[in-house]
Order: C-alpha cells, then structure tokens, then sequence
C-alpha cells in the first residue's frame, strides 16, 4: 500500500492547528483515519503532528488562497493515500456559503 495511510480512510483538513480544525484531526486520529493537516501556522501544525504521531498525518503549510499550492498539497496527500480521499474538511479560508462545487475558487 502507497504511502503512510497504508490502507486506512483519509481525510483532508485545511485550518488545522488550532481550533475546530485540529479538533476534527484529532477526532478522525482517534476513529483510526490518516489525517491531512494544512495550514499557514507551521508551529501549530508541529504540535499537532507531535500529538496524533507523524505516521497518522501529513503536516503541510498551505496557504489556501493560493490555487497552484493548494493543488500541490492535494498531489502530496494522494502520495500518501495511494490516491484516495474520502473527506475533505474545508475548514479555511473559505468566504462564501453555498454549495461546495458550485462556490468558485477565486472566492476564497
């Protein structure tokens, strides 16, 4: 099995240090998920990584405004899944209410 989820169902978290983000990480951590944990807060990320164990996660800073980065991120997370994502908690930065696929991403 590809990478360090080796099997295990994975979930994507941007804004994850701190707050309902890491909350949510810790959750899913603790359901057995491999945990995607992204944000701009570096320190934050290294506590949280340091709590649910590196080969639970992958820590990354992402800036989600930026497009290209953003889709690097997701490109290093299916390394790590073996190209499977089952959630994706799209905890920041995220300024317009409505239905996932139809917000356009400039809108961030």
């Amino acid at each position: 099995m590809a990478g360090k989820a080796r099997g295990r169902k994975s979930i994507f978290i941007t804004g994850a240090p701190s707050g309902m983000g890491r909350e949510t990480a810790k959750l899913f951590h603790g359901k057995g998920w491999f945990t995607g944990c992204t944000d701009v807060n570096t320190d934050g990320l290294k506590t949280l990584e340091q709590e649910i164990g590196t080969d639970n996660c992958m820590t990354r800073k992402l800036d989600v405004t930026d497009k290209r980065d953003f889709d690097a991120a997701i490109a290093e997370f299916a390394a790590e899944t073996g190209g499977k994502l089952d959630m994706l908690f799209s905890n920041a930065g995220i300024g317009e209410g409505g239905w996932f696929e139809d917000i356009p991403y400039d809108a961030a």
